[in-house]
């Protein structure tokens, strides 16, 4: 009985796509309802996105990514404060692009496709594959990186047009860590949140 307790359990869990296709849908219905409050209050913007894309993101594993052995010289209390401090960074820097390409987002909801044989998943990990199809036959493709977690498939990385963005902050974190250490680098992100900066994320080119 266990035993088949722990295979329905497992069957129940909706597929990686599907919980990006689910979160992409319920974003997108979100800025449709509340397009002109976004753009006029970032409180409503922030909490649309906690509502449907924030949860399936696991900030701490791309931490860890993008720290790599750095991660596991910290001390626990870095390791939570660096979380934290890139968490922040992360997420205003997302709600910041959603809030300004609303329109382009919405503009172009109908073109976008998650096609199956593009993507790939085993029991525990998975990359989901969206194409957005704008003018002149152009294709966006964009790939999530994903792990099956005890609450569902998480993302720990994107991919935009072959740019990865937890490999982008590798380079960049490397180069704070050598000059300061892991103390640096977390005061130089709590600096960044402090000034409420923006980082720009890895931008989407189309190609035929």
């Amino acid at each position: 009985m266990l035993l088949q307790l722990g295979t329905w359990a497992h069957a129940s869990v909706p597929s990686a796509r599907e919980v990006v296709i689910q979160a992409g849908d319920q974003l997108v219905l979100a800025l449709q309802d509340q397009r002109d409050a976004v753009k006029e209050d970032m409180d409503i913007a922030y909490q649309l996105a906690e509502n449907t894309v924030i949860p399936h993101i696991d900030f701490e594993r791309i931490t860890r990514w993008v720290t790599g052995r750095h991660w596991r010289s910290a001390t626990p209390e870095q390791q939570q404060r660096l979380t934290r401090a890139f968490q922040e960074l992360l997420t205003r820097s997302y709600v910041t692009a959603m809030v300004t390409y609303v329109d382009q987002i919405l503009a172009n909801a109908d073109n976008v496709e998650y096609p199956p044989a593009r993507s790939r998943q085993d029991e525990r990990n998975a990359v989901v594959t969206m194409l957005i199809k704008l003018e002149h036959n152009q294709t966006a493709v964009v790939q999530y990186q994903m792990y099956l977690s005890e609450n569902g498939w998480k993302i720990y990385d994107v991919i935009a047009e072959g740019v990865s963005l937890a490999i982008t902050y590798r380079s960049t974190f490397n180069q704070e860590i050598s000059r300061g250490g892991i103390e640096g680098l977390i005061a130089s992100l709590e600096a960044r949140n402090q000034a409420r900066e923006i980082e720009p994320l890895p931008e989407v080119s189309p190609r035929p």
